[in-house]
């Protein structure tokens, strides 16, 4: 029988959506450098979280009956803090250093960056929709 050669095939990286929403984060930190409250990767990645996740689950836990509602309360508690810890594991330094190296040739464009800034506020501000009729239903549960 004949002994073949196996290669290790490395696989490529795949870069998605989020990595380019940290490297706009990065990237308007370097740009604004020494101007306060400027996005960096994670901070750009919480917001993101927050809004798409965190938003309109707070909006359904506040649907249940007070037992529940506890219950589901005290585990979105634990799942913020979860949350909040995940993007400094998410991007650990060799992630972060691939992320940088792909988006290396690209331009940075401040608008760009408050483009989507703005339109995760704006999802923010359809979420709130969400949360007067929860509080409706807050009401009527206590009355």
């Amino acid at each position: 029988m004949r002994k073949q050669k196996y290669k290790e095939q490395k696989q490529p990286r795949r870069y998605y959506f989020f990595d380019y929403l940290f490297w706009l984060g990065e990237m308007a930190q370097q740009h604004y450098k020494g101007e306060p409250r400027r996005p960096d990767g994670d901070s750009m990645l919480m917001l993101c979280i927050m809004v798409v996740v965190l938003g309109p689950m707070l909006a359904i836990v506040f649907c249940f009956d007070p037992p529940v509602r506890d219950f589901l309360a005290i585990a979105m508690i634990v799942c913020s803090a979860v949350i909040v810890d995940l993007p400094g594991r998410i991007y650990p330094p060799s992630r972060r250093k691939a992320v940088m190296r792909h988006y290396a040739g690209r331009k940075f464009s401040p608008a760009r960056c408050y483009f989507f800034l703005f339109s995760l506020g704006l999802l923010l501000i359809a979420n709130i929709p969400l949360w007067g009729t929860v509080l409706k239903w807050i009401n009527k549960t206590v009355e």
